[in-house]
Parts: structure tokens; sequence; C-alpha cells
């Protein structure tokens, strides 16, 4: 991962079934420590992909001692947002969530 506008981002999906469904894409706005976006719709050097499939919005809201985490994706079709939610979405992001809770809570006392 680049984390820079333009850098770009690497995913794997595993379905449950073994499926994988990579991708690439490039961060389009960074503004640490609260809100990223990205999308799959251009590659590194801003080349335009061959089938863009969404752009995603993630924001990191200090609430007291806790933070609220907004996690949103913009399909370019109802078509995409179906076929996403079809290889797991709901459940890789929350799986995806719970990875980064237990990283950034590892050496927190009890």
């Amino acid at each position: 991962m680049d984390l820079w506008v333009g850098g770009q981002f690497r995913t794997l999906m595993r379905a449950p079934d073994g499926s994988e469904y990579p991708t690439m894409g490039v961060f389009l706005e960074i503004a640490a420590p609260s809100r990223l976006v990205f999308t799959d719709a251009y590659l590194p050097g801003w080349i335009p992909s061959g089938k863009p499939f969404m752009t995603a919005e993630v924001t990191f809201e200090e609430q007291g001692d806790q933070t609220l985490y907004t996690a949103r994706a913009m399909h370019w079709t109802e078509a995409d947002r179906k076929a996403h939610e079809a290889m797991g979405f709901h459940e890789g992001w929350g799986q995806s969530l719970e990875r980064l809770v237990a990283l950034v809570t590892r050496d927190l006392p009890d």
C-alpha cells in the first residue's frame, strides 16, 4: 500500500469457497487520521482501469475514548453492488474491521 493521493493499494478478497478476487486501485483522498477515499477506477499513474467497480470512503471519528468507524462503498452500477454483496462484501468488510481492531488494541491494557 502506498498511502498518498495517487498511491497504489491492492486487496485480495477470499470467499468461503476459496475463490479469490484481487483488485488494485489508487487513493483519491487522504485526510490523516480521519478519512481515506480510494477507488479501483484508476491504476497507479492515473491510468483508467478496464472495469471500475467501486469507490470507497472510510472515516474515523473520535468519540471520547472510542472511535466511530464508517465505511461507505459506492458502486458504479446496481449490478456491481449486487455482485459485490454476493461475493460476501458485508462479511468481508466486517472481518477486516475485526482485524483492524485487534491490531490497534493488541498492546492496550485490558
